[in-house]
């Protein structure tokens, strides 16, 4: 079993949902809860993030998702809209001006997790090490500046070598050195940051992922 937390940086209408979902044996006993904003809430508590992501290791049915979306949307009395992307179901809740109040995902993920997380309100949470190995593939799919800071922030705490590791180990799949360089120095297109909770300059931001992707050019060079 993981360990058990209590403290999160929640605001009040995840932390809403997140209650619901505990309490949804159904749903809570079969997914797990990760993402930018486990990875924020619950472990490193760096930056502001509006999502909720529950993933599965095998695949589901909507039934028990959609009540409880119809659920949470008369709680926060909003109304939902839904759009299927792959393997993922992503639920917007939005109010009666169709101001975006909280997005929710319900994704099916094959992907065995390398290591057993924490505990939160009896909900499995993604271990550090998997979201790791997930946000050095995501850095590759998409150019979003939350994916370049949640990395820039583990990269703190564990070098890129380890990401790629725990990444070939999770999907099987080597990271090209150079694809990865490149995807790196994406993130001189970004003018703004998101809302953080930890102080980051966005100059500061941009020359770790100068002097990261020079380093591993040098690495492949040698």
């Amino acid at each position: 079993m993981g360990k058990v937390i209590t403290e999160t940086t929640f605001s009040p209408v995840q932390q809403t949902v997140f209650d619901s979902f505990a309490k949804d044996k159904n749903l809570s006993q079969k997914f797990y809860f990760t993402g930018g904003t486990a990875l924020s809430a619950v472990y490193l508590h760096h930056r502001e993030s509006e999502d909720l992501d529950f993933f599965s290791e095998s695949d589901f049915d909507n039934d028990g998702i959609i009540k409880f979306i119809d659920n949470i949307a008369s709680l926060i009395n909003t109304r939902s809209r839904v759009t299927l992307k792959e393997r993922v179901r992503i639920f917007e809740l939005v109010d009666d001006d169709k101001n975006l109040v909280i997005k929710i995902d319900f994704g099916y993920y094959p992907h065995s997790r390398l290591k057993k997380g924490k505990r939160l309100q009896g909900v499995d949470v993604d271990s550090l090490i998997d979201i790791s190995a997930n946000k050095i593939t995501t850095i590759l799919q998409r150019t979003d500046i939350k994916d370049f800071v949640d990395l820039y922030f583990l990269l703190k705490k564990y070098t890129v070598w380890d990401l790629l590791h725990w990444s070939q180990k999770k999907f099987n799949m080597e990271i090209d050195l150079v694809w990865l360089a490149s995807g790196f120095l994406k993130v001189e297109k970004f003018d703004y940051l998101p809302k953080m909770l930890v102080p980051l300059k966005l100059s500061d931001l941009q020359a770790f992922y100068k002097d990261l992707a020079r380093k591993i050019g040098d690495s492949f060079l040698r």
